[in-house]
């Protein structure tokens, strides 16, 4: 009977080499097959242009009386007197004041239009961090090949470098096949509600049908494959959800405590969501990521990534040694903001916290509010979802389509030895206000990005200006798109 047992377990062991052998044979390279060329030649006027850009102090603030209007109408001066190529041949609308939208007509009306959209707005440098700057968070300056300032990496590269490729594609008297739409918010930091929102919808409102979007997001990123640089398209990202929590206790005088104070109740209502995490799942873009990247691996980890079938386990558990890596696999929880008390001697009667989740697909902002109600199970805590900050995971969509592979094919003609992968965003972009007019939205910025929204916020000289190569390519390309 045992040598039966070991026979089984020998037969089935054999069986299972051969499925991991086979598959991990036949996991070949999705890397589209295309000529590499030299990149278009990028003048040091389109540097300096980028650099006044950063100059421009476009940031929005949630409070409206901060916000300096003169910045955002210098802002629209500049987009018209240093591009006046494209102004001339392109149309350009000023949406909600500060917002442009420009349409650049197309050879074929029959063809669905094409958006490339960014946002020209940039969040505020904090007081404090001010001396952390190495160089004028708004000066624009060149140091060690590097270009540094707000907006360097969000999101003026992207409107900038677009800018930069069609205004030297008009200059040489290009005119694509279908029409291109340039979209570009100015208050994508506070919500977009007045730029990318009311921009999609006059384009809804017009009809227009897009082939695809592309918008800010993924980026090239290095250490995911070791010694290689990979190109990460985001083909979906996660919803978003803010939730107040509120407690009303005694309050009284600190040298008497009771049991449990109004904090006391909150820190443990706060512990509890946070020892209840969401459920961990490979999402479809997570998955794509795996097909797309490991056969570009070593030969162990292709193996791996060739078999998930059995690996994914072990997979989740690689990527999860980080935590933007885990991200990919949970809708994340991260509280963000408590407030209590008035006086180092009083017991407050008031606790609050509010508590941000980011949302995988396949969820939505009503299950995570079910989820805590759950999680917190204490009539005490009231639990309030943000009406205004809460929207459901963006759709999929597809690597098959024309606008992943023309962004693809003009990725790997420029950058040969750089793979490209699409992976799952875990931030919330504008263009999510465009899933009426589409069914594709790609989020990829064709650079290295260094300090989203941090301290010394930057991009190399040559990342910049292979940007705006990527750009002038992509453009090119889609003329090829039937």
């Amino acid at each position: 009977m045992l040598k039966k047992i070991l026979l089984f377990i020998l037969a089935l062991l054999v069986v299972i080499i051969g499925i991991m052998t086979f598959k991990t044979l036949t996991f070949k390279s999705k890397q589209p097959h295309v000529a590499a060329i030299k990149p278009v030649e990028i003048s040091e006027q389109s540097v300096v242009n980028f650099q006044n850009a950063i100059r421009i102090k476009t940031v929005s603030y949630e409070d409206a009386s901060m916000v300096d209007t003169a910045q955002f109408a210098a802002n629209l001066k500049f987009m018209e007197t240093t591009y006046p190529n494209l102004n001339k041949t392109l149309k350009r609308e000023v949406i909600s004041k500060y917002s442009l939208l420009y349409t650049w007509p197309g050879k074929n009306p029959s063809l669905k239009p094409v958006v490339l959209m960014g946002h020209m707005d940039v969040v505020p440098v904090e007081e404090a961090s001010q001396s952390k700057w190495k160089a004028d968070p708004f000066g624009g300056e060149i140091k060690q090949d590097t270009i540094w300032g707000r907006g360097a990496t969000d999101d003026k590269i992207t409107v900038i470098t677009i800018m930069e490729a069609v205004e030297k594609l008009v200059s040489e008297g290009f005119q694509p096949e279908q029409t291109i739409y340039l979209a570009f918010g100015h208050d994508e930091e506070i919500s977009g509600k007045e730029g990318a929102s009311k921009i999609s919808a006059l384009l809804k409102s017009r009809g227009v049908k897009a082939e695809f979007v592309m918008d800010e997001g993924g980026l090239m990123i290095d250490g995911i494959v070791k010694d290689k640089t990979i190109a990460l398209v985001g083909t979906a990202e996660k919803g978003y959800l803010s939730i107040d929590l509120e407690v009303n206790a005694e309050g009284g005088h600190s040298s008497a405590p009771g049991k449990e104070s109004a904090i006391d109740i909150l820190i443990a209502s706060v512990s509890k969501i946070r020892n209840h995490p969401f459920k961990s799942s490979f999402t479809t873009p997570t998955l794509e990521l795996v097909e797309y990247l490991g056969p570009e691996m070593s030969p162990f980890l292709k193996t791996v990534f060739a078999n998930k079938w059995i690996t994914k386990p072990l997979i989740q558990k690689e990527y999860e040694k980080t935590d933007r890596g885990a991200a990919q696999f949970h809708t994340t929880i991260a509280p963000t903001i408590l407030k209590s008390g008035f006086k180092d001697n009083v017991i407050p009667t008031v606790a609050t916290a509010t508590i941000n989740f980011r949302i995988l697909p396949g969820e939505t902002p009503e299950t995570v509010l079910e989820h805590v109600k759950a999680a917190v199970n204490d009539p005490r805590v009231k639990i309030t979802p943000r009406i205004e900050s809460q929207a459901n995971p963006s759709k999929i969509s597809s690597t098959q389509a024309k606008g992943f592979q023309a962004i693809a094919n003009a990725n790997r003609q420029l950058n040969p030895d750089i793979p490209v992968s699409p992976f799952l965003l875990i931030a919330v972009t504008d263009s999510r206000y465009y899933a009426d007019i589409t069914e594709n939205i790609y989020r990829y910025v064709p650079a290295k990005l260094i300090g989203y929204h941090d301290i010394n916020e930057r991009i190399a000289v040559k990342d910049y200006k292979g940007a705006i190569a990527f750009y002038y390519q992509l453009i090119k390309n889609l003329n090829e798109i039937k």
